[in-house]
């Protein structure tokens, strides 16, 4: 399984056919964003101890807007690292972390690879 859920992106394609309004670009965009701050957040509140209430508001933010954008790898790690936090296993935290961390990045990447190969 790719970073992206093809049929997510089918759906989204379908709303912008032809991609006139340039639905695709402004969600990657928006996307970038959320991750930027988030991404911030995320670092802030492993430096703080880990603080497992700042780390599972961010993995709840991260996972609604993953799932959006097709990062349905994206979704479900944040949704493990959510639960770790609810659950206070902070011995669990920095391994998920480093799985969102790396499947954030290759999340990104296949969505700008998708603005790279639209005509």
């Amino acid at each position: 399984m790719g970073p992206l859920d093809p049929a997510t992106l089918t759906s989204l394609r379908e709303l912008d056919p032809g991609g006139t309004r340039g639905l695709l670009p402004r969600l990657i965009e928006a996307f970038d964003r959320t991750v930027q701050r988030q991404g911030a957040e995320l670092e802030a509140a492993m430096a703080s101890g880990p603080d497992l209430a700042r780390l599972g508001r961010v993995a709840h933010t991260l996972k609604s807007a993953s799932a959006h954008l097709a990062a349905q790898s994206v979704s479900a790690q944040c949704l493990a690292l959510e639960r770790l936090c609810a659950n206070g296993d902070a011995a669990q935290v920095p391994s998920a972390v480093a799985a969102l961390r790396h499947d954030l990045l290759e999340a990104q990447d296949a969505l700008h690879g998708l603005l790279a190969a639209s005509p």
